[in-house]
């Protein structure tokens, strides 16, 4: 038995930004956004004539890498201001906050204590309007509010049907900004969903589609994004919507987990360590995926899968896990951070222990 729910409108194209007063229902709004972007390419005078003859408001605080912190200090805004419409407009950090504080409008609770938790409200908050800036987290369909907590050192999503935007607006032209390293490490970001997803337990059929069409996107069109060509760029903006659709029904795994691990000890790009780890978990998992990745190499016309995804991640500038040289303190504290998360054990193919990681850790991060 399988199942598949996914309840976003999704308006996809060059231009569908401007479909945004249409969407709106009657009431205050709130805009949130991140504190540069908006700014520097005046997306925010764009924004301020869309939004023109509504009660709107701005914040502008949310940073790459969220903390407890700033979704705290955003709900309660919300729970003040009381918005009937959350407009995201930003990377995956600003929908994650942004979707989370329009949940937390009408459900009691507090950010930092919600953290990994999974369906902790009860109803729907405001109308959400996610838009995003990135071709990488696909946040605009998914249930996901990936929040940080440094001094627990904890990073995990706050889970809820509750939190899904209802519309999405999936504009390429709000991409051609970004720099060859953002769109590169978003890209890599939307890989991770997509081939995590196809790996899952809780994969689907419909999952798998999305997953693989996703993959085949940004193994064919990433580089040419990272050039600004526009066909690309939009092609990799429908990646990251897949890869968001794929991870919204089958979740994400031990890349994904480790990857926040690192983030969260070293401060470097998300999207950047989930090139680190892809490689080094396909090898961990083995036999268990060897049929998934004969699988895959025959619909997406390559050898050897690991072997042509080490070439493709090098090539795009992803490092050799080694020579980051993790420390034994850092190697613990993610291995620590990993079994912390009991959801885990849903996805994964293979199971994992804390020997296991260990071992994985040390063989990826102390080769020479």
């Amino acid at each position: 038995m399988w199942r598949w729910y996914n309840p976003v409108k999704v308006l996809f194209g060059e231009g569908v930004l401007s479909q945004l007063p249409t969407l709106l229902p009657a009431g205050r709004v709130l805009l949130v956004t991140g504190r540069r972007f908006v700014r520097e390419t005046g997306l925010i005078e764009r924004l301020g004539d869309l939004l023109k003859g509504t009660q709107w408001h701005w914040y502008d605080r949310v940073e790459p890498e969220p903390t407890w912190e700033v979704a705290q200090d955003l709900v309660e805004m919300v729970r003040d201001y009381r918005p009937h419409v959350v407009v995201a407009v930003g990377g995956g950090s600003v929908l994650d906050v942004a979707k989370l504080a329009a949940a937390m409008r009408d459900n009691p609770g507090h950010v930092r204590e919600l953290i990994g938790v999974k369906e902790p409200f009860d109803r729907k908050g405001a109308f959400v309007v996610a838009v995003p800036t990135t071709s990488g987290s696909g946040s605009e369909v998914t249930p996901y509010c990936v929040i940080m907590d440094r001094e627990r050192r904890k990073k995990a999503p706050v889970t809820s049907i509750y939190c899904y935007p209802d519309v999405a607006l999936d504009d390429p032209e709000l991409t051609y900004t970004a720099s060859s390293e953002i769109t590169r490490n978003a890209g890599v970001d939307a890989l991770s969903h997509c081939l995590e997803a196809y790996l899952s337990r809780k994969a689907s059929p419909i999952t798998r589609l999305f997953s693989l069409e996703g993959m085949r996107l940004v193994f064919r069109y990433l580089k040419n994004a990272m050039s600004n060509e526009p066909v690309a760029r939009r092609k990799m903006m429908l990646a990251s919507l897949y890869g968001g659709l794929a991870i919204s029904g089958a979740g994400a795994g031990l890349v994904h987990q480790l990857g926040h691990a690192l983030t969260f000890l070293r401060g470097l790009p998300h999207g950047f360590t989930m090139g680190i780890f892809m490689v080094p978990v396909l090898e961990f998992y083995g036999d268990a995926v060897g049929g998934q990745l004969r699988e895959l190499e025959a619909r997406l016309g390559v050898k050897h899968f690991v072997g042509f995804l080490h070439r493709f991640l090098t090539e795009l500038g992803i490092p050799e896990p080694s020579s980051l040289a993790l420390t034994e303190e850092e190697m613990e504290a993610m291995v620590s951070f990993v079994m912390s998360r009991k959801s885990i054990v849903e996805v994964l193919p293979v199971s994992v222990s804390k020997e296991s990681l260990r071992g994985m850790l040390e063989e990826t991060f102390c080769s020479s």
